[in-house]
């Protein structure tokens, strides 16, 4: 086997606890889907203890359908209200919306140092505007950034949305 010429921004440790974030908005972000009556099922595959050689494309976590109508959606847990995504995954998530012609939803989950949710917003790809941020992230990715006000995360706003009856 060849071994690879390069360092790792990050190690396998700080690759996986990324995923702890993730992991409880997802828990979260569900059980409101399940509240609100909105079906879901996944979508996107968990790579994250596969050996990977080099970056694959980002998929959304699930797809979620209510009244007839379908959308793909990836959950994001954060700890402050700066709405990042990498460069890498809105590029993949923008080639998917394309190919499947089905709308992509960001989900924005922000949690305190208790884990405890603190606030919920989401981002329509094609509707709320980002930006390339100006300086690349602790792990060295470079991302976007939402910069118009994103609605709250709820039942009303997913639905309108869904029914293209959004604001």
């Amino acid at each position: 086997m060849k071994k690879l010429d390069f360092s790792p921004a990050k190690s396998t440790e700080e690759f996986r606890s990324n995923y702890k974030l993730h992991d409880l908005s997802e828990q979260v972000g569900k059980n409101l889907l399940v509240q609100w009556g909105v079906e879901f099922k996944s979508f996107g595959e968990d790579k994250r203890y596969e050996k990977l050689w080099e970056k694959g494309e980002d998929k959304p976590d699930i797809i979620l359908t209510s009244k007839g109508k379908s959308a793909l959606l990836d959950w994001k847990g954060k700890r402050t209200k700066a709405f990042l995504v990498n460069e890498r995954a809105i590029k993949s998530y923008e080639r998917c919306q394309s190919t499947l012609r089905l709308p992509i939803i960001v989900a924005f989950l922000i949690f305190d140092e208790h884990n405890k949710l603190i606030d919920r917003r989401f981002a329509f790809l094609g509707k709320h505007k980002y930006v390339l941020s100006e300086r690349r992230q602790w792990d060295l990715n470079k991302t976007v950034e939402f910069v118009d006000e994103l609605p709250i995360f709820n039942k009303a706003n997913i639905l309108s949305f869904l029914t293209n009856e959004e604001e």
